[in-house]
C-alpha cells in the first residue's frame, strides 16, 4: 500500500513539474532561435559589427511588437533587454560569431 502511494505521489509530482517547464510555450525568444542575417545554422566566418547586429535584433524584435535595449558588448557577445513598452520581458545573450539568440531570463 505505501509502495502504490510512492508511486502516484511520484507521477503527480513529475506530471505537474513538466506542465510547469511547458508553460512559457510561447516565449519572446524561442530556444535556439538565430539573426535573421546569418544562415539558418548561424554560421558567420567573422563577427557581425555591433552596429548590424543592433539594428538585424531591432527588426527581428520589432516584427514581434518588442524594442531592444543593449545593455553590454563585448568582442563576441551583446547583452540585451528585449522591452514590451517599459518592461523588460527577456534578457538575451546574441553571439555575433554564429548569429545564435540565447535567453538568459
Amino acid at each position: 500500500m505505501i509502495k502504490k502511494t510512492i508511486i502516484v505521489i511520484v507521477l503527480i509530482i513529475s506530471t505537474a513539474s513538466a506542465s510547469f517547464a511547458w508553460h512559457r510555450g510561447n516565449s519572446v525568444t524561442p530556444f535556439g532561435d538565430y539573426c535573421p542575417r546569418a544562415s539558418r545554422y548561424g554560421m558567420h566566418s567573422h563577427n557581425i559589427s555591433i552596429h548590424d547586429a543592433e539594428h538585424a535584433l531591432s527588426e527581428y524584435y520589432r516584427e514581434k511588437g518588442y524594442s531592444i535595449e543593449v545593455i553590454k558588448v563585448t568582442d563576441r557577445f551583446i547583452k540585451i533587454n528585449v522591452l514590451k513598452g517599459k518592461v523588460v520581458v527577456d534578457i538575451v545573450i546574441f553571439d555575433r560569431r554564429t548569429g545564435r539568440l540565447r535567453s538568459i531570463y
